[in-house]
């Protein structure tokens, strides 16, 4: 089955890690693992399900696609700083106190006031800051109306006042610097989070062609060892007849030991690799199935991949994350410069008010007056703040500038290392598959010996010595087909890292 032929729809940035939503993960149920070695499962997988299961259950992929939602939450966080606020405000305040006029008026006099402030702030994205009040206070005392005509006293004051920075805090770059860095870091975080799946989905697949491999050893070894004893029971009979040594016996039966050892050694690095693809996959967290033997439903095979090596480059600067990642990065150190070297600038902020007053005896009669708008209240002045010395903004703005030129130096250098990784790749690959043609020709040549061989041996024609080095030489070109094969699947993985192309040519999307 080619995972190239399945379109796996995959909402890998959806996944939730376990117990994401606890404040305790899952307890580790010891009892249910031992118990699942007591029967023996058989799991029936091939590249497909490896590669769904590592989408859907490998940790770290699942610990990784939380970091794009909390840049997702950053944004918002800066987003909220242009958030208009409201506010409301009442106090009210009893005032007893020794008159300093005792002939005059009341003593000791009293004063209630009730003050009541709603207000409405907001920065724009342009920097300017509005702010509208509206403010009503009521006072009431025990004054003498000969001193105080109005009592008890309601007056209201509504004004809008602006603020807008002429020099430090004025351009939409420098005002909006955090939200758009925001901004970046999470489209970063998405290109991050591409590359991290491109690299579990290539080890993945690294790992399943590992464990293939590992497999195709055995059963070499296994096939081996059944020769080597069909051998020995030939020598066996032919020492019974009279036509065959002591020696031969010996030799035979020496061999079959050594090959004990080689199915021995061969199952110890198979049941390494059936654990290696188990962890990347996560199906060592399954209960169930941690201790399944994985039977693989793919065989060793191959299908010959084109290459050009201008068409990958121009596919690898086109779709490699990393790449993506460091173009926005770049971005980014742009706008913390322009930021920083406005922070070097005086503060000059141009401030204008307006507003209207009213006063009257009742609350009503107050706000017809403050409607009227014949009693006006209005301000306009510049405020500067000029620093001295300004070593702080100085240095960032230094350390900004230095930042960048390091970070255009590391994207050279990643370019440079994108043409080596695409080139590398592709030689490989054509490499390999010379190296498969040979060994595919080795093969059938050392079958068509191996045959011929045998028929010589039974005849009396060749030694046990000799037979069992063809039956090695056949045994190595086996596993060297094997081998080839498989090196040439995994270059062809590689190719596709390096091009950045392995979510396109599985067909899985991200969204």
């Amino acid at each position: 089955m080619n995972i190239r032929n399945v379109i796996a729809i995959l909402l890998v940035t959806s996944i939730t890690a376990p117990g994401a939503h606890a404040q305790e993960g899952p307890a580790f149920d010891k009892g249910v693992y031992i118990a699942s070695m007591e029967s023996r499962t058989i799991l029936r997988i091939g590249m497909v399900d490896c590669v769904a299961m590592a989408l859907k259950k490998n940790s770290e992929i699942q610990i990784k696609s939380i970091i794009p939602k909390i840049a997702d939450a950053n944004v918002r966080q800066q987003a909220g700083k242009f958030d208009p606020m409201l506010s409301f405000d009442y106090m009210m305040e009893d005032d007893t106190d020794n008159s300093d006029r005792p002939l005059f008026g009341p003593n000791p006099t009293k004063i209630r006031t009730n003050t009541i402030n709603f207000g409405y702030d907001q920065t724009l994205i342009s920097g300017t800051k509005l702010s509208v009040d509206f403010d009503t206070l009521r006072t009431r005392s025990n004054y003498d109306t000969a001193f105080q005509a109005i009592n008890p006293t309601f007056d209201s004051f509504a004004a809008l006042t602006v603020t807008q920075p002429l020099m430090r805090g004025f351009g939409l770059t420098v005002t909006q610097a955090d939200f758009l860095i925001a901004k970046n870091n999470k489209l970063k975080s998405v290109q991050d989070f591409t590359q991290d799946v491109i690299t579990t989905l290539t080890d993945v697949k690294k790992a399943y062609y590992d464990f293939q491999y590992s497999q195709e050893q055995y059963k070499t070894a296994v096939v081996s060892l059944k020769r080597v004893e069909d051998l020995h029971m030939i020598n066996k009979e032919k020492y019974a007849k009279g036509i065959a040594s002591n020696v031969d016996l010996l030799q035979s039966e020496s061999e079959m030991a050594r090959f004990e050892q080689a199915v021995a050694a061969a199952d110890g690095v198979m049941k390494r690799a059936e654990d290696n693809l188990k962890f990347i996959t996560n199906l060592v967290n399954d209960e169930e199935l941690w201790n399944a033997d994985i039977v693989l439903l793919d065989t060793v095979s191959y299908e010959k991949k084109g290459s050009d090596i201008m068409d990958s480059f121009e596919k690898a600067f086109s779709h490699r994350p990393d790449y993506e990642a460091a173009k926005i990065d770049l971005k980014s150190r742009d706008i913390t410069v322009i930021y920083n070297k406005n922070g070097m600038l005086p503060i000059v902020d141009l401030i204008g008010s307006y507003g209207f007053n009213g006063l009257a005896k009742n609350f009503e009669k107050d706000m017809g007056i403050l409607g009227s708008g014949d009693y006006q209240d209005w301000a306009i002045g510049v405020s500067v703040k000029v620093p001295l010395g300004n070593d702080d903004a100085k240095g960032k703005y230094q350390k900004s500038k230095h930042e960048k030129q390091q970070a255009l130096l590391a994207f050279k250098r990643l370019e440079q290392k994108i043409i080596l990784e695409v080139r590398g790749a592709v030689r490989d690959l054509e490499i390999r598959y010379r190296m498969l043609e040979a060994s595919v020709k080795i093969k059938e040549a050392e079958v068509k010996n191996y045959e011929a061989q045998s028929e010589r041996f039974r005849a009396g024609l060749v030694s046990t010595h000799d037979i069992i080095d063809y039956q090695e030489r056949l045994a190595r070109a086996e596993v060297n087909y094997a081998g080839s094969a498989i090196d040439y699947n995994k270059a062809i993985v590689e190719l596709a890292r390096a091009e950045g192309m392995t979510l396109v040519y599985d067909n899985i999307k991200m969204e």
